[in-house]
């Protein structure tokens, strides 16, 4: 794979004090398809219920993660597994269809936000698990309404 040596121009923003309006990154060593060798390293992953969020802060939990997805209108996972590292907090969301979870990627997928003075980028990916693993996984509660709340 040759890329252009060039950097393609992308024109002046006058609102944004001269910045460029775009940034080409046709260049950076972070493009993943610069190489062949960094292209073999990205894998294709069907799309399922199931989806990975990823790199938020320790302080996120359950009902935030649910009030987030909420007030960005997307559906309302049927159930939410959260983990903890030392240093972030990751989980995963099950959805009752594949559309359900693609609605969701597309709406909620790179969110920027803070938490108690900690930014975030709510990172979202698909497990390519059909279904959580029945450790993570309990039958969708109810709050007496009949509306869906978070699993435990």
């Amino acid at each position: 794979l040759k890329l252009p040596s060039r950097r393609i121009s992308s024109g002046i923003n006058a609102e944004y004090g001269g910045s460029e309006a775009v940034q080409v990154f046709i260049q950076s060593r972070f493009l993943r398809y610069a190489t062949p060798k960094k292209a073999s390293k990205n894998r294709l992953v069907e799309a399922t219920k199931v989806l990975h969020f990823f790199a938020m802060p320790l302080e996120v939990d359950e009902d935030f993660v649910l009030k987030l997805l909420e007030d960005k209108g997307c559906p309302t996972p049927t159930s939410i597994s959260m983990h903890k590292s030392e240093v972030c907090s990751a989980g995963l969301l099950e959805f009752d269809t594949v559309e359900e979870a693609t609605d969701t990627v597309a709406i909620a997928n790179h969110l920027q936000g803070s938490i108690k003075g900690n930014r975030y980028i709510l990172k979202l990916a698909f497990t390519g698990k059909k279904s959580m693993p029945t450790g993570d996984r309990a039958a969708a509660n109810t709050n007496g309404d009949g509306e869906k709340s978070k699993s435990k």
